[in-house]
């Protein structure tokens, strides 16, 4: 793990304003409510909530309430929860306003979409990005995930919603210095559409919330990617026809309910140790919850993320087996070496055919990511042996080769 994960300042700040966050801590109903009145008035958005909306604010009080409960909990992990569920009352209201302004919107098809999917850690950025530079096809960028609705009037022009996502890059860079190595925030880059889904097993990277972790384990994730189809109708909109290109490890929780939701989608799965795999994530995970807690047990945090990967991946087995449509796979060690070797079985799987020009532009890219020991990281920080993970992961062990 790099030597200075934080910015200095975080520590200082976390400890001066510590009896105001556990003050706010106490009363979530009060707090939520006035998260809700704020999305409101930035949205424009006076009219009553239909089911479908109040079951989607229901469902973020308690993503909220989860977080607020939280002993650790810090100010920094407070306002940056508060930030988020925020910004998704406010998306939602956006979303369904333009939807009503709009309708034809949601006549046009989400074609044949390419998820990338496979433990973290493994090469899922740097396939997402030589994926999304090929002709035709379309990854969804940071600042569009962010604040997906165009605003009226100007459908074309990102205005203030590249500045705020450019805004949030500096500002995540500037309190974790180590995001810059392990995954840069960039917010002209493609990203993983998880940010722009209200609920994920991506907010357990920030504090420990087991009951919101149980609650999701059992859930029915088909609203979400519901929900994440019609944002990429309203980024596709007035747009020349392209395949998406998607990409999150966390799809791995819930494939399920995402071919339910996208039936004609390929699942590309990538492959490494998860030894190493879960080193890599750890690094990152511990980041980000010493950014959000005052306090963070590198055991506990090991330990967990072993079993939740361990759970996602059986999760996504199970589906794979009884899939119609088949998925890919992909090394993360040759796709380091080179792109072609690995992309090769993927393009034919996609039908994708290129001519000499498009093959050169693809071999030139060298994705940061695709080089996943750029950063230091090592198990026995997290109380976890090689043998223990593998154990943990049979199938991807032997995947991996």
């Amino acid at each position: 793990m790099p030597g200075r994960a934080l910015a200095w300042w975080i520590g200082p700040v976390n400890g001066l304003l510590a009896p105001a966050t556990r003050r706010e801590c106490r009363s979530p109903g009060p707090s939520f409510a006035a998260l809700e009145e704020r999305a409101a008035r930035q949205a424009g958005e006076a009219e009553r909530a239909d089911p479908e909306d109040l079951e989607f604010t229901a469902d973020l009080r308690l993503l909220y309430e989860s977080f607020l409960a939280v002993p650790e909990l810090s100010f920094t992990g407070l306002a940056g929860i508060r930030s988020e569920v925020s910004r998704h009352l406010r998306n939602r209201l956006l979303v369904r306003a333009c939807l009503r302004a709009h309708p034809p919107i949601t006549a046009a098809p989400v074609v044949r979409p390419v998820f990338v999917t496979g433990l973290p850690r493994t090469g899922t950025t740097a396939l997402h990005a030589l994926l999304a530079a090929i002709p035709g096809h379309r990854a969804p960028l940071m600042w569009e995930l962010l604040a997906p609705c165009p605003p009226e009037g100007d459908a074309h022009r990102p205005d203030r919603r590249l500045r705020r996502a450019e805004r949030m890059a500096r500002h995540a860079h500037h309190m974790a210095p180590a995001y810059r190595v392990i995954h840069p925030v960039e917010a002209r880059a493609p990203e993983e559409c998880v940010f722009a889904m209200p609920h994920s097993m991506f907010h357990y990277i920030q504090a420990r919330i087991p009951g919101y972790r149980d609650w999701y384990a059992g859930r029915d994730a088909t609203p979400d990617y519901a929900y994440l189809r019609q944002l990429l109708q309203i980024l596709q909109w007035r747009q020349p026809p392209r395949r998406w290109i998607l990409k999150s490890p966390f799809h791995l929780w819930n494939l399920n309910a995402l071919l339910r939701v996208f039936p004609d989608a390929t699942i590309v799965w990538t492959h490494r140790d998860p030894a190493a795999a879960l080193a890599s994530w750890c690094s990152l995970a511990e980041v980000s919850r010493r950014l959000y807690n005052r306090r963070v047990d590198l055991a506990l945090l090991g330990q967990e993320w072993m079993q939740l990967w361990a759970q996602a991946t059986e999760r996504a087995a199970r589906v794979r087996r009884t899939a119609a449509r088949p998925f890919l796979d992909v090394r993360q060690d040759e796709l380091a070496t080179g792109p072609w070797p690995a992309l090769e079985p993927v393009l034919a799987g996609l039908g994708v055919e290129l001519d000499q020009a498009a093959r050169q532009g693809i071999a030139s890219l060298r994705p940061d990511s695709a080089a996943p020991n750029a950063h230091r990281y090592r198990l026995e920080r997290y109380h976890l042996t090689a043998h223990g993970v593998r154990e943990a992961f049979p199938g991807l062990t032997a995947a991996a080769g």
